[in-house]
């Protein structure tokens, strides 16, 4: 395995190849401090955290992956699923003996986290969980056009690809991997996995949504906060993606939850609109 032989507050590049599939992780932060391992969404990378990774690494091991098929990582032998990006996940946590970790994710990155928390509880401390796929998703025209048979997944693709992909990647650019995005995608409207391991999760758990989300609504998260058993919820006004539309409430909200020293938060008007906690999360 390439480790980095010292800490560093530096975010620094390294491949590590696990059940003969190569994956890119960038790491920083001491070597022996409490691990954060972060998990881009659908279509992105690593570089999704990098703001909030570099912040963190003053004083937390983080590592952030580009999940497998995307980024630089190489793509599973088998089917892709939320059980096998989970895995994929697990074995480098297992191979940089990293124990017990946080584990922040972003859409299919949370899905992982919450299929780990349910079925692996020894290697999750805490989730942070922002605008993650756990319920099914009302699909707009466009999305239902792409799931006909043959039609969709030619022509359609062709003709309304592009403007389905922006809506769940954002400002980044288009995925390479297409298919795997595309399969993943289907997965996305209805993740029945996801959903039943929801109430398993005993892991203290943060939920950041935004109220203006065009992908899953916010009132997923309200449900999501009173059927796990410990989670707070954090609702901003902003859309699907907090860390890069509310990155200085995200930051806020992350260390408190990890019990780090707060920064200045931005107005409150941009940042907390709505709160609900289930349990008591310390």
């Amino acid at each position: 395995m390439n480790a980095p032989p010292h800490p560093s507050l530096e975010l620094e590049p390294f491949d590590v190849t696990l059940r003969d599939v190569r994956v890119r992780y960038v790491e920083g932060g001491p070597r022996d401090a409490p691990a954060v391992v972060m998990l881009h969404g659908l279509g992105r990378d690593h570089t999704q955290w990098t703001a909030l990774a570099t912040a963190l690494s003053r004083s937390r091991r983080v590592v952030a992956l580009d999940l497998p098929g995307f980024g630089s990582s190489e793509p599973l032998r088998t089917t892709t699923s939320w059980e096998a990006l989970a895995e994929a996940v697990l074995d480098v946590i297992a191979g940089l003996e990293l124990g017990r970790a946080t584990w922040l994710g972003h859409s299919i990155g949370a899905a992982a986290a919450i299929v780990a928390a349910a079925d692996r509880p020894e290697f999750v401390e805490r989730l942070v969980l922002v605008s993650p796929v756990c319920y099914r998703l009302p699909l707009p025209l466009d999305e239902r056009a792409l799931r006909v048979p043959i039609l969709g997944r030619s022509i359609l693709r062709r003709m309304l690809g592009a403007r389905v992909l922006e809506r769940h990647v954002g400002a980044a650019p288009l995925p390479a991997a297409l298919g795997l995005t595309y399969r993943l995608l289907e997965e996305y409207g209805a993740p029945s996995t996801i959903e039943a391991r929801v109430p398993r999760v005993r892991a203290p758990a943060l939920v950041i949504w935004g109220r203006e989300d065009v992908v899953s609504p916010w009132t997923h998260g309200t449900r999501l906060a009173r059927e796990l058993a410990n989670a707070r919820l954090e609702i901003l006004d902003c859309g699907h993606f907090p860390e890069s539309e509310r990155p200085t409430n995200v930051e806020s909200l992350v260390r408190g939850f990890l019990d780090l020293p707060r920064i200045a938060t931005e107005p409150s008007v941009h940042g907390e609109a709505t709160r609900r906690t289930s349990g008591a999360v310390r």
